[in-house]
């Protein structure tokens, strides 16, 4: 699932860039900002939508993921990334203020609001998405080991083995 979200995390961006390089070379003069700004049907809104559905899932599976089998520092990471995350869906869900917005539109709220989006989303999702990929580091032989104490009456102990065991005292 985290391969798949990062991969709609890099296509949905590529398409709003592509189509503001788009508006660019109709319009000379413009710059990649205005022509993101344009923001024509159907591609932006498509962009946006492959976005935070990439970005949606990169938090669900990275941070499952990491909560199953992640170090103790990478369990650290998600939760900052699914508190930016929730505000973030808050406000695009109408339920936090936010000025001049009224939710629930998660779409326009990336759109008008790219930055925040950008940060708050997308950057935290690619985060987990990624962490969950890479391989935990094996510990090297030895880490987290104790030292096996060396039996009674070898060269390294002077202690003496007992004569008899328990068991036998017994019959």
């Amino acid at each position: 699932m985290s391969s798949a979200s990062l991969w709609l995390m890099v296509v949905g961006p590529s398409i709003l860039l592509v189509y503001a390089w788009v508006e660019v070379l109709n319009n000379p003069g413009l710059s990649l900002v205005d022509g993101y700004w344009i923001g024509r049907l159907p591609w932006v809104p498509l962009g946006v939508v492959i976005s935070l559905a990439g970005a949606v899932g990169g938090l669900a599976g990275g941070a499952t993921a990491i909560a199953v089998e992640g170090g103790w520092w990478r369990r650290i990471l998600v939760v900052p990334a699914l508190i930016g995350a929730g505000l973030w869906w808050a406000a695009a869900l109408g339920f936090l203020p936010v000025a001049r917005f009224i939710g629930p539109d998660p779409v326009t709220f990336a759109y008008t609001l790219p930055a925040a989006a950008g940060l708050l989303v997308l950057l935290p999702a690619a985060v987990l998405a990624a962490l969950s990929l890479t391989p935990r580091g094996v510990p090297r032989p030895g880490v987290r080991m104790r030292s096996v104490p060396p039996t009674g009456g070898t060269a390294l102990s002077p202690r003496r083995p007992l004569e008899g065991s328990e068991d036998d005292a017994d019959t």
